[in-house]
């Protein structure tokens, strides 16, 4: 007789095997599609051939089950008061320039989502399950940095948010799940408000900022807009002891690699397009 695990770790295998090696394959040289193993072509023509709402819902529908094999316990939870007394307070200017004030409106949006939320110990921060998806309901258009190119969308300008929000995490020592940088570099050195290697670009169902608690005890994310300036807190019962973060550059022909070190331990290695 077979068992109910095993029919459920049989159907695991069967959906497995359909949805990365029995997709098909469109051959160039015979102009058909026929059944192969999934590789880069053909991700690259499925790319060139689905509307991005469809590769979209797939690349929703990929994260759902990810989040379901990871079991992660996602923070939803807020509390208008202070948890704690220990506050790490960070600051940035808000530089500016075109769409200036469509990224003020963007920022005080994703500040109101964030603003007195509590993450449990062991729970995860995710930006988008907190802001949702970009509308022109609620976001306004402005600058993105889209595939090496700077464009306009909805939602533009966020990227700060999510960016401070990293930095902070990285200084209070929190867990970072998911997080990825810009690929190219904007700003002279002297424009910048935080060190390159410090940023985070978000877009939703594709690339989030997740940020898990390990602490024993609740943190608290606490935020304010106004016209000039961007301020998050990290409230805490307990006190944090901050890391030291160094970013090293490596210069080349058409970029710079960075490496990202907390106290001298490498935590990551990212490249940068110089414009």
């Amino acid at each position: 007789m077979v068992s109910r695990s095993q029919i459920s770790q049989q159907h695991k295998k069967t959906f497995s095997t359909f949805r990365y090696s029995a997709l098909p394959y469109f051959s160039e040289k015979v102009g058909f599609l026929s059944y192969r193993s999934s590789g880069k072509e053909m991700k690259r023509i499925l790319k060139k051939m689905l509307p991005d709402s469809l590769k979209l819902q797939i690349r929703l529908w990929q994260r759902y089950f990810d989040e379901q094999q990871s079991r992660y316990r996602y923070s939803k939870e807020y509390n208008s008061k202070r948890i704690g007394n220990h506050i790490l307070e960070m600051k940035q200017a808000i530089k500016k320039g075109e769409f200036n004030e469509n990224k003020i409106h963007n920022l005080k949006v994703v500040s109101e989502k964030i603003h007195h939320l509590v993450i449990q110990p062991g729970e995860v921060f995710s930006f988008w399950k907190l802001v949702g998806k970009p509308s022109k309901n609620n976001f306004k258009e402005g600058r993105n940095l889209i595939k090496n190119h700077i464009s306009s969308g909805t939602g533009g300008g966020i990227c700060q948010f999510s960016s401070i929000l990293y930095y902070t995490a990285l200084q209070a020592g929190l867990k970072i799940i998911e997080r990825y940088p810009h690929s190219i570099d904007i700003y002279k050195d002297h424009e910048r408000f935080t060190p390159l290697g410090s940023d985070c670009t978000v877009v939703y169902g594709y690339k989030d900022l997740q940020i898990q608690n390990h602490f024993p005890y609740p943190v608290q994310f606490t935020s304010f807009v106004n016209e000039e300036e961007l301020h998050l807190h990290l409230v805490s019962p307990e006190k944090i002891i901050l890391n030291t973060i160094d970013f090293k550059y490596t210069e080349i022909e058409k970029g710079v690699w960075v490496e990202t070190f907390a106290e001298d331990r490498l935590l990551c290695k990212n490249f940068y397009i110089r414009l």
